[in-house]
């Protein structure tokens, strides 16, 4: 259950020809309310209610009883409370949960700027359009679900290059809304332009601001597409999913279709002694106890512990798994926002094999429903590379393990202010007092293993093969 913040009041409504707030009824209960697994939602008596979404402000002038409040649909509201002290403290929670649902203006600015000066770089943009597998899998999602886009208005979020905005119009759509908060929206823009005649039917238009940004009149009532590419390393690395689902909630027709529509998280224990040790004696220059007459002993502890706050992100040979995955559902149709803020993978694996197992592995599937066919998008360790590859959590103490025995625990991930999560693992062996606990990981600071382990597992893939090919144009310029 869940508290719910109200406040005892008379709704108003601005007279222009007056200059003044008039009152639109008697006085009634004003609340804030939701059900276990859904958003917030705002109750304004005899007005109805509107998803928390539509709340685009709320102030509270001078230090009297009355607020304002700017509602989608509705325009601007007053709210004549009964007491000064109710108003503050609605005011505040009212706040409170505007933030919570709308995160953006509360990131770091430094890691928003340093995020955005990324996406505006075209070597950038070039990487994730050569990852085949991203590109082609898209694109036969938008393509073979012709129901879905012809004649229709898509609103494509963090379009980057474009290029789903172009796949859009390629299927027929009449508007495509690229929404690219970066410099990247000029490329689009020019891209668009040069491209005109290949999309005589659609109109692209591009809105270079931040969805939360995007009001009401940058659009054309709401589209009946949604499609992004918001997907970072173990899904949810960058939060993009969260302006996903506002997008979803402020501008997706009831009922419209979204590209993808689900995310599958994919978890399962490894056992990989070389990466373990690998990991374990990155402190050795640290070990020195003779550095220009200088004994750096004491510092080698606090090495190995950030060596093991880092995920490792590389290709996982699928022999090093130990147990069958275990797999959460996210529906991005109906997931609400704030339900991402605290993520928590509960797990009970049999394990196959004796062995050390060495922590946790994960990766994800994407998956486009539309209404002709469904595609999905896979990164698992067995499927064609990507550029996400696989991830992996390592204990730093082992847990040695029994075919048959089971290990049980959870994985949880906590938002944090630099558009990423703080993971922490607890695995257990099930039916002992045998336990280890990952130090908390910072998923936004990987170890790119696979730069640095050219001997390592690579599996056969057009993207390695993209890369390799322009590595090589490049040396030979």
């Amino acid at each position: 259950s869940f508290s719910e913040p109200d406040v005892m009041a008379t709704r108003c409504a601005f007279d222009l020809g007056e200059l003044r707030w008039v009152p639109q009824g008697d006085v009634e209960r004003i609340c804030l309310h939701r059900a276990q697994d859904t958003s917030w939602r705002l109750d304004l008596g005899a007005a109805g209610e509107v998803p928390l979404s539509a709340v685009r402000g709320v102030s509270r002038p001078g230090a009297g009883g009355f607020l304002t409040l700017e509602v989608a649909d509705l325009g601007q509201l007053g709210l004549r409370c009964k007491s000064e002290d109710a108003a503050k403290l609605f005011h505040g929670e009212l706040s409170r949960r505007l933030a919570e649902y709308e995160r953006f203006e509360r990131y770091d600015q430094n890691s928003v700027q340093g995020y955005f000066q990324y996406y505006g770089k075209l070597p950038n943009q070039q990487n994730m359009l050569q990852d085949t597998t991203r590109t082609s899998v898209y694109r036969q999602a938008i393509l073979e679900n012709p129901s879905d886009f012809l004649g229709a208005s898509v609103m494509d979020l963090g379009a980057g290059s474009g290029i789903l905005s172009f796949f859009s119009a390629q299927a027929g759509a009449s508007t495509v809304y690229a929404v690219e908060a970066s410099s990247m929206a000029e490329v689009v823009r020019l891209l668009a332009d040069s491209n005109a005649a290949r999309f005589p039917s659609s109109r692209i238009e591009v809105l270079a601001k931040p969805i939360e940004l995007v009001s009401p009149e940058d659009v054309a009532g709401k589209v009946d597409v949604l499609v992004s590419e918001p997907i970072g390393t173990f899904l949810f690395n960058e939060r993009m999913i969260e302006s996903y689902l506002v997008a979803r909630d402020r501008f997706l027709k009831p009922g419209g279709k979204m590209f993808p529509n689900i995310g599958d998280l994919f978890i399962a224990p490894f056992s990989d002694a070389v990466l373990h040790w690998e990991y374990s004696n990155k402190n050795t220059f640290w070990k020195c106890k003779d550095f220009y007459g200088l004994d750096l002993t004491a510092v080698a502890k606090r090495c190995t512990e950030e060596q093991f706050r880092k995920p490792v992100v590389d290709y996982i040979n699928p022999e090093c798994l130990v147990s069958a995955a275990q797999v959460k559902r996210f529906d991005f149709a109906t997931v609400p926002v704030e339900s991402l803020h605290n993520i928590e993978l509960p797990f009970d694996f049999e394990v196959n094999q004796p062995c050390l197992v060495h922590g946790i592995a994960g990766w994800f599937d994407a998956i486009f429903q539309g209404s002709n066919r469904t595609v999905t998008l896979s990164t698992a360790p067995w499927c064609p590379g990507t550029h996400w590859y696989q991830i992996r959590f390592l204990l730093e103490t082992p847990l040695a393990v029994n075919a048959g025995q089971h290990v049980e625990g959870t994985l949880r991930m906590e938002a944090n202010s630099m558009q990423s999560y703080f993971v922490r693992v607890h695995m257990q062996i099930k039916g002992t007092s045998i336990s280890s606990e990952s130090h908390v990981v910072d998923l936004k600071d990987p170890e790119y293993r696979f730069f640095g382990q050219q001997a390592g597992y690579q599996p056969n893939t057009g993207y390695q093969q993209a890369q390799a090919a322009n590595a090589s144009a490049t040396a030979a310029q």
